[in-house]
């Protein structure tokens, strides 16, 4: 991120990246398909093992459940591993201006929401229909960027604060709206 706030992330080379990392090109690519994966790479990709599988022994549970301890797991792992601010404001400011980044943090994210969507599937075992577990995982994907997109925004504060708040309001509005409307007197279609 350095090297493209100095130099432009166009002009950015993955021999410039090896030689500030002290690496060979080889030894990137051992690691790395492209710089702008490379770039991308502190995004979330996966929870532990360990999350995971706590998440799944919850068993088969309504949708709104799952998906909220679903969310609820996303916000545990990202308070006991925080992200830098200023890293994902800046991995979110050249994901919008450049498109190959940007594709490469949309390939990410939707790596891990497929890995998510596998867990919720697992979770709600094989009666469940097909289509819940993707859309479950999309929306709680949708909630953490909301949120993560926020505070990586918001650069009042000395950067040192967490995401967790930020995440957490984006869920708590995606929970009002898929809350039941006692309030409306019409019927559901």
């Amino acid at each position: 991120m350095r090297l493209a706030r100095e130099h432009g992330f166009d002009k950015v080379t993955v021999d410039m990246i090896s030689a500030e990392a002290g690496v060979s090109p080889r030894t990137f690519f051992n690691y790395f398909p492209s710089k702008e994966v490379a770039v991308v790479g502190r995004t979330p990709g996966a929870l532990p093992p360990q999350l995971l599988d706590t998440f799944v022994a919850g068993g088969p549970a309504h949708p709104r459940t799952v998906l909220e301890e679903l969310t609820r797991a996303i916000v545990d792992q990202m308070a006991a591993d925080p992200p830098e601010r200023q890293e994902v404001h800046d991995i979110f400011m050249l994901a919008h201006g450049t498109p190959s980044v940007f594709a490469a943090l949309m390939t990410r994210f939707d790596g891990f929401r497929q890995s998510l969507a596998a867990a919720v599937a697992q979770r709600m075992g094989p009666d469940a229909d097909e289509g819940i577990p993707d859309l479950i995982a999309t929306v709680a994907m949708a909630a953490v960027r909301t949120g993560m997109e926020r505070w990586s925004s918001d650069l009042t504060t000395d950067g040192s604060d967490s995401p967790v708040p930020y995440v957490e309001r984006s869920v708590a509005l995606l929970h009002l709206l898929l809350a039941p409307d006692h309030t409306s007197t019409r019927s559901a279609p």
